[in-house]
């Protein structure tokens, strides 16, 4: 391939995904008024991939499943401070210092 080819496919590429990014601020094409039920749901879509994403964190170790390490005990610990104060930031700041407390002593 020659260095002209190249550069066209990159930008091609490029521009591909700028345009299927901002087609949806751009045009609207869903409708203003979701039904509840789907409103609802989208609304737990970024909560899910966050689980999706911290749970293999969490629970494995060297690819192994591990429920007692400092891991899963500082997101327990995050999860309970979570529901009692319901602060993200307070949250996380606990289950920082939690899991550098119990990789000391673990």
């Amino acid at each position: 391939m020659s260095t002209a080819t190249v550069w066209l496919i990159i930008a091609a590429v490029a521009i591909g995904g700028f345009v299927l990014r901002a087609v949806f601020i751009l045009v609207p094409i869903l409708p203003r008024n979701l039904p509840p039920r789907l409103n609802l749901v989208l609304q737990m879509v970024p909560a899910a991939a966050f689980a999706a994403l911290v749970a293999p964190a969490l629970f494995l170790e060297e690819g192994r499943l591990q429920l007692i390490s400092p891991a899963t005990l500082a997101g327990a610990i995050a999860l309970l401070v979570s529901f009692r104060w319901k602060n993200l930031a307070l949250s996380i700041v606990c289950g920082l210092v939690a899991y550098g407390c119990l990789d000391i002593l673990l």
